[in-house]
């Protein structure tokens, strides 16, 4: 009891001290607020009536009360349900308890299979077990805690790769931009790629060897279906083609021109020189190729014979030769004029022609024909033709 009356002194004297302290608080807040302030709040609001220490440590509980509306005992409107509603809030009530259950089942079965293949070395620390997380296999936020716990690091004997969907990245530096894409090729390409194709499946091994096409050269029957189909059935056997370029290898259609002196009609016309086209490699029109032994074939029946069209090659460079000196000399001769004009014009300008006469000296006269010759002045340069008579 003699414990019980000094807890009860202290706690009276505790209580006298904070009501000092609040009193001495609330005279310093009154001096420091401005008069007219306080003299207007005091003319329009009414004081608030002063309490004890006990009303403002313990203050009352306000009970309302209304006509219409049920309150509970803590202030709550009190809500009556009906029997419908019950029954709801107890369905949804059992349905949520089995849904929890099914989902605690599933976490666990997936639970087992992991920890069954984790790999652990040695005892883990309070540390690694925060790390790894093992109570909480997936990534969750601990509302309780306040923290956010990282998903486990699962360790396993071995990583499965899915070759099938993996894809090369070229972290090898192995470059492979000069292979063609399939994805780049034009209509025309795709449909000489498919004659190349079709080409493959009709060579069918002969069945009279007798009567099937042999190679020119070495009899062969491994013939090159490139040339039999396009130029017009010529045999030749990959390896000849190979030892003989003179004869079989492709030209373009600039060199049949330049060194078979072919016109443009002539390369164009397929009765004549067949041709195969492919994509130029340059990027302009698709290039035309002629097999070299049909063209020279041609150019020697158009022009005789080899002689025949190295003697017209010559007649050719010796035209172009005459026509670039007879234009140099056109243009030397343009330019001899433009300088006397300027040298004429020269002599008026510094005033030497001025106040006197200019007399013509003739030179010799040349005589053109019969009865035609032509002057000329040494000192202007000037040309007369004059009619002898």
């Amino acid at each position: 009891m003699s414990a019980s009356a000094e807890q009860k002194r202290k706690i009276e004297e505790n209580r006298a001290r904070v009501l000092e302290r609040l009193q001495k608080k609330r005279l310093g807040n009154a001096t420091s607020n401005d008069k007219t302030a306080s003299s207007s709040s005091s003319t329009t609001h009414r004081e608030s009536p002063k309490r004890t220490l006990n009303q403002i440590l313990d203050p009352p509980t306000k009970t309302l009360k209304s006509k219409f509306i049920d309150f509970e005992s803590d202030g709550s409107v009190k809500r009556s349900k009906t029997q419908d509603q019950i029954q709801k809030v107890e369905q949804n009530r059992l349905r949520a308890i089995e849904i929890q259950n099914r989902l605690r089942d599933q976490k666990e079965s997936k639970q087992a299979p992991q920890q069954a293949g984790e790999v652990t070395y040695g005892p883990t620390t309070d540390l690694e077990k925060i790390r790894l997380n093992k109570n909480n296999p997936d990534s969750v936020f601990d509302s309780r805690r306040g923290k956010f716990q990282p998903p486990p690091i699962k360790k396993k004997d071995y990583i499965e790769y899915d070759f099938a969907t993996m894809q090369d990245t070229k972290g090898g530096f192995i470059h492979d931009e000069d292979r063609p894409r399939h994805d780049e090729e034009t209509l025309q390409e795709w449909q000489d790629k498919q004659k190349e194709l079709e080409q493959l499946k009709k060579a069918a091994p002969p069945i009279d060897i007798d009567a099937a096409p042999k190679c020119y050269e070495c009899g062969s029957l491994d013939i090159d279906l490139n040339l039999y189909t396009n130029f017009r059935k010529v045999r030749a056997c990959r390896q000849c083609i190979k030892k003989m370029p003179e004869k079989y290898s492709l030209l373009v259609k600039t060199e049949c021109k330049e060194d078979y002196l072919l016109t443009e009609p002539e390369l164009q016309d397929l009765s004549l020189l067949p041709r195969i086209e492919k994509p130029n490699p340059h990027g302009y029109s698709r290039m035309q190729l002629f097999l070299r032994f049909q063209v020279e074939e041609f150019a020697f029946k158009k022009w005789g014979s080899s002689e025949g069209l190295d003697l017209e090659w010559e007649r050719r460079e010796q035209n172009k030769l005459k026509r670039k000196e007879k234009k140099y000399q056109d243009a030397l001769r343009e330019m001899r004029k433009k300088t006397r004009a300027e040298e004429f014009t020269r002599k008026l300008r510094h005033g030497k022609s001025l106040n006197e006469r200019h007399v013509h000296d003739w030179a010799a006269p040349v005589k053109l024909s019969d009865n035609m010759i032509k002057r000329r002045c040494i000192e202007c340069g000037i040309e007369i033709e004059e009619v002898v008579i």
